[in-house]
């Protein structure tokens, strides 16, 4: 039998790839974001909407970059802590949850739920958009999510008996073996406004795409590009209309470990929430209480998370939910290693950056 030796969370943003010094540059492109969705209601606001409508305490929040040489530093610290974790344990499968955002599924074939089951999954660097805003913080950024091409090895044997246990179970999973290359597509973001829903189309031209972003980020920060075998699991968690509920996320998560402990080969396995939480809008009051639900292994108020917070890339939370649902029948106990919500503007953009682990 298989058992559950490890849990991670982490969030996987690009400023954990960049030198502090780059933040602020960072920081400037928030400006020009159209995916800016505000608590509690969700709705996206551009920036100057939210800049005139913040109030003051909001706007109080951002402090400058004075304060992010100290969040960088934390930031840091708990993901090396996670590292030595998962490089200590040394499991024989790593299972992570995450989400695609343009790299693998677009508005032609976006499933809610995914297993990728092929023998290896490529990592492919990924290169700067030629016109980039700031190069250096563009170059920075792709290699965080990988600078060593490799062929990921991939628990494909456990994957195809995830499959059919979710299946079994109830759970309508899409599967997938191998990336077509090149690869590209578009996806409307289909977020509420004040005018009803964002008319915005994101297209990515056609490229060689290899790892989605929130596993090729464990792959080179987590494992040091060193990995041992994963299974990478995706939620749709960003994308109306199929978006799947906390509710269905945790038991997502309980179905994994479920078939975790049916496996019947022996295997020491870790499970890792990949992405979040709120951003590109800080949203504490959403992150605080999701962390207090999962360290009170608190089902009921996972299940409950309020939908209309988590639209745009504070969905991810999402992946932390499934975690929660994976380390709720185990033995476990959650530790928070740091939670930086980081106001990058007066805007209350930036995001609420938190790691944790289940030993």
């Amino acid at each position: 039998m298989a058992n559950i030796v490890l849990g991670i969370g982490t969030s996987h943003t690009p400023m954990l790839a960049l030198p502090v010094e780059l933040w602020p540059s960072y920081a400037r492109a928030d400006e020009s974001n159209p995916e800016l969705a505000y608590p509690p209601h969700g709705r996206v606001m551009s920036y100057q909407e939210a800049l005139t409508s913040a109030s003051p305490e909001l706007r109080s929040k951002y402090q400058g970059a004075a304060a992010f040489p100290a969040q960088a530093e934390a930031c840091q610290r708990a993901l090396d802590e996670l590292s030595k974790s998962l490089r200590g344990v040394n499991p024989d499968i790593t299972v992570i949850i995450t989400d695609d955002q343009d790299e693998w599924f677009f508005d032609d074939n976006m499933p809610a739920l995914a297993v990728y089951w092929g023998d290896s999954a490529p990592l492919i660097p990924r290169r700067p958009p030629p016109r980039a805003r700031d190069p250096e913080v563009a170059a920075a950024i792709v290699r965080g999510y990988g600078d060593v091409p490799m062929d990921v090895p991939v628990a494909s044997r456990f994957g195809r008996f995830l499959i059919e246990y979710l299946i079994e179970h109830e759970f309508d999973v899409a599967h997938l073996r191998h990336v077509k290359q090149p690869y590209g597509g578009s996806v409307a973001r289909r977020y509420p406004t004040r005018q009803g829903e964002l008319d915005y189309v994101r297209e990515t031209p056609p490229h060689e795409q290899g790892l989605p972003h929130g596993v090729a980020f464990i792959v080179k920060r987590l494992f040091a590009n060193e990995p041992g075998m994963i299974l990478p699991v995706f939620q749709n968690t960003c994308y109306p209309p199929n978006r799947p509920t906390p509710r269905r996320c945790f038991g997502v998560g309980q179905a994994i470990a479920a078939a975790v402990r049916e496996w019947s080969e022996p295997a020491t396995v870790a499970i890792i929430g990949s992405g979040g939480l709120s951003h590109f809008v800080v949203d504490e009051e959403l992150d605080r209480g999701l962390l207090g639900a999962l360290e009170r292994k608190d089902a009921a108020a996972l299940c409950s998370l309020p939908r209309q917070r988590l639209y745009s890339a504070a969905s991810e939370a999402l992946n932390w939910v499934a975690l929660g649902g994976a380390m709720q029948a185990t033995s476990l106990t959650m530790e928070l290693l740091a939670y930086v919500p980081v106001y990058r503007t007066p805007a209350a953009t930036g995001g609420g950056w938190a790691f944790a682990r289940w030993q």
